[in-house]
């Protein structure tokens, strides 16, 4: 069989980055063994995908038994019902699959790093957070550093942490908790450059100030950054703050401007677990999408959920920064 020029060079740059590759994932897995976390293997074949609006999954059948399944969107589900059941922290590196265009920064199928913790705070999740990272830099750069886009980022001298309102008032001028209606939302992005508006929502215009004033102002700083305290319309799954209910009790990691991780104070109130999950299915009705499936299973622990945390970070997007590669800035929206 003939092989074209450069067959074998191939092969073993590809070896080399599956050696890379192998060497980060046990890096990553000792960080949490070593911090007491249960590692787990969460199933690929689930009864219910997830329940955000923009997330699709994908449908599977079985030729054989005819039987339909669903590839999951995160662990999120299986990992929350083991906290339910008594583990105290578990974490898990788990295949992740998103029906979306594949790009240069998405892909149909990922590989994501979720933990979580029970009794615990977001600031011991950010505590993890700046560990890894510092751990994972020493390991893979030289001098612990990132270089990129000609700017250097120290990965262990902690975190920068910043409330949305902060970083929305010293990237963007203003604050997000101006805008009163959904009009004074679009009036803020048009304001920054942004057109064909008249159809967008609040998470449109907040999605689109985000990617082009408050990431380019946090790939300036020359560490990696925590910005907390997001909008109630990206909540997900997260709890909304006591005598605020305007936002979330939420973080979002960078690291060179590039969103690696999102993590909450995780919502254990089952009524309003339900009332969210009905009002994401009305919305994707609306957008002409099928509705998720609901997990009971989930919805069940969900009332036996103790005060917990858990983040979910980009385990292939955080490999690629540290190999050099680049990697745009995208957003997921929650």
């Amino acid at each position: 069989m003939a092989r074209k020029p450069g067959f074998l060079a191939d092969l073993k740059s590809r070896r080399a980055l599956f050696e890379v590759r192998a060497r980060y994932l046990g890096a990553v897995r000792s960080f949490f063994h070593r911090g007491g976390f249960l590692e787990v293997d969460p199933p690929c074949l689930v009864p219910a995908a997830g329940m955000e609006p923009h997330l699709d999954p994908f449908l599977v059948r079985g030729w054989a038994s005819g039987r339909e399944a669903y590839l999951p969107t995160s662990p999120e589900f299986y990992l929350k019902k083991l906290l339910a059941s008594g583990v105290d922290r578990c974490f898990a590196l788990a295949p992740a699959f998103r029906d979306e265009p594949a790009s240069h920064g998405h892909s149909p199928e990922f590989l994501m790093l979720e933990w979580y913790r029970r009794g615990s705070s977001r600031r011991h999740l950010m505590q993890d957070c700046a560990g890894l990272l510092s751990k994972l830099g020493r390991g893979f750069l030289r001098g612990g550093a990132l270089e990129r886009e000609g700017r250097r980022y120290e990965l262990d001298k902690g975190l920068e942490v910043l409330t949305l309102s902060e970083a929305f008032q010293r990237f963007a001028g203003c604050d997000w908790l101006e805008p009163d209606s959904i009009e004074a939302w679009r009036k803020l992005a048009r304001r920054h450059g942004a057109e064909g508006t008249e159809a967008w929502d609040e998470n449109d215009c907040f999605s689109f100030l985000m990617l082009v004033k408050v990431e380019p102002g946090l790939a300036r700083i020359p560490r990696p950054a925590v910005v907390e305290g997001f909008p109630a319309f990206q909540a997900a799954l997260a709890k909304l703050r006591t005598g605020d209910s305007r936002i979330a009790e939420r973080f979002e990691l960078y690291l060179a401007g590039v969103e690696l991780a999102n993590a909450y104070s995780e919502l254990t109130d089952p009524m309003e677990q339900r009332e969210r999950y009905k009002r994401y299915q009305e919305e994707r009705l609306r957008q002409g999408k099928p509705a998720h499936p609901a997990d009971s299973q989930f919805f069940r622990a969900v009332a036996h959920l103790p005060e917990c945390v858990g983040i979910a970070l980009g385990a292939d997007r955080l490999l690629a920064l540290l190999l050099g590669e680049s990697v745009p800035r995208v957003r997921h929206g929650c």
